[in-house]
């Protein structure tokens, strides 16, 4: 392989930069929740130890192209003969087995970390008590329990990837053809999961965000919020890639660095842009002006909500864009989000309510839910 894009100064730029920037969103994201006097949920404390494991990838791939094992071609051995990279070892090529062989174990337990923030976040979201019984609450606890398992499955076998002998895996060549031998099943298998997990992950809202009675144009505003995320997925795949291509006969490759390069390269951004993207979907007091934070903020009374409504798509986006400089009770936000429906219809079905009609019961019912979602509104 040609080293091209992944040099010592790429390398220390992006391990500089994504951990910033992953910093700076994580503390917006809990001074958004304190400037909106939320409560903290598990998918805002998850994104902590995520961080956590991003400045340690960060560090071990400083700590390598800083002291020429990472981004570099590695010192040529003393035998020019064929083959002979395989038993040949040098410190560079002992502190780049290192770094790939912590790297992964890092990486398996950020990456889990991520996508358990991103599934609770969207349980905070379209579930409740109510819905305890709907599609989407089973397939997002499926989900949470599959990335769980995922997680705790991988990060084990990266840890124990030579047995009980971990420093076979930053020995030679074919030390770690024999001594590890399921590095490259174990890798390839890592790299496909976590690309066909991502996908699913960050396209799960959409049918129910779709299932909406909102406008065609509020439906694709807010669905790209969440398809932010086609750019983790982007390095996800360039990953995965990598090692199909290459990982399959990674030992019979004299330029290995090159490939734990590229691989190490693509997990950090994958790593840093993933921690971010799942803080940009609660950045919504930070970022409301404009437009996205009524679209965040009123998808909770939108989703139990009938589609009995009649008003139009920009009657109703107007309304959504009021509401976020409303300064009126929790109450009064409810109606709001009711564009269609007015005090008068509230009261009609509280008559009917009374005199037995189930239509009355029923709208009744469903003003005194939005009502408390709007009142209880702490995501």
């Amino acid at each position: 392989m040609s080293r091209t894009y992944a040099t010592p100064a790429a390398i220390i730029a992006i391990s500089i930069l994504f951990p910033v920037l992953g910093t700076l969103t994580v503390i917006l994201r809990f001074y958004a929740r304190k400037r909106s006097k939320s409560v903290l949920w598990i998918d805002d404390w998850l994104t902590l130890p995520a961080l956590l494991l991003e400045y340690t990838l960060a560090a071990l791939l400083l700590w390598g192209a800083t002291t020429g094992s990472l981004g570099d071609h590695l010192p040529p051995p003393a035998d020019p003969s064929p083959g002979s990279y395989l038993f040949s070892t040098s410190d560079q090529q002992i502190r780049l087995l290192q770094i790939q062989y912590f790297a992964d174990i890092a990486t398996v337990f950020a990456f889990g970390f991520t996508k358990l923030s991103i599934l609770c976040f969207y349980r905070s979201i379209f579930c409740s008590r109510r819905t305890t019984r709907t599609v989407f609450h089973t397939v997002t606890m499926f989900m949470i329990a599959l990335v769980t398992v995922w997680t705790l499955g991988f990060g084990v076998c990266a840890i124990f990837l030579c047995g009980s002998r971990p420093e076979h895996a930053w020995a030679t060549v074919a030390v770690i053809a024999e001594k590890c031998s399921l590095q490259l099943p174990l890798l390839e298998g890592y790299a496909i999961s976590d690309f066909i997990m991502d996908i699913i992950i960050w396209l799960l809202p959409l049918p129910r965000i779709w299932s909406l009675n909102m406008s065609v144009r509020q439906k694709l505003l807010l669905g790209l919020v969440f398809l932010v995320g086609l750019l983790a997925i982007a390095a996800s795949a360039t990953r995965m890639i990598i090692y199909i291509t290459h990982v399959v006969n990674a030992f019979a490759e004299s330029d290995g660095e090159t490939l734990i390069t590229y691989l190490l390269f693509w997990t950090m951004v994958e790593c840093g842009l993933g921690v971010i993207v799942i803080c940009l979907p609660s950045l919504r007091s930070v970022y409301s002006t404009i437009g996205f934070c009524s679209l965040v903020n009123g998808l909770k009374s939108l989703l139990h909500r009938n589609s009995t409504s009649t008003t139009s798509g920009a009657t109703r986006l107007n309304s959504l864009s009021a509401s976020v400089n409303s300064t009126s009770s929790h109450l009064n936000l409810s109606h709001i989000w009711l564009s269609g429906r007015t005090k008068t219809s509230t009261t009609v079905g509280r008559n009917a309510l009374v005199s037995g009609s189930p239509l009355g019961s029923e709208r009744t019912i469903r003003a005194r839910e939005e009502v408390e979602f709007a009142t209880l509104e702490s995501r």
